[in-house]
């Protein structure tokens, strides 16, 4: 796969995921989180973590589910793995 196209389906996987995520966590999960674990969450985040957590996932969620399946040319394969 060229570089190109690793990149762009890089920054393509983080648009996505942090739409996702945002939608998860700023309005789906919100009150569930803020009942069940207030005593553990911080009041402040932590940037330089969270962000550091997320670019290396999606490095592994695209080495473990994404180019397996598009070597294999199957959605299906991406969306189980």
């Amino acid at each position: 796969m060229p570089y190109a196209n690793v990149i762009i389906s890089y920054l393509l996987t983080c648009v996505v995921f942090f739409a996702i995520d945002l939608v998860w966590l700023g309005v789906v999960a919100k009150d569930i989180y803020g009942k069940y674990l207030k005593d553990f969450l911080s009041p402040e985040i932590n940037w330089k973590a969270a962000i550091i957590f997320y670019l290396l996932f999606i490095i592994g969620l695209m080495i473990f589910a994404i180019y397996p399946a598009v070597a294999k040319d199957s959605y299906i394969q991406a969306l189980l793995l």
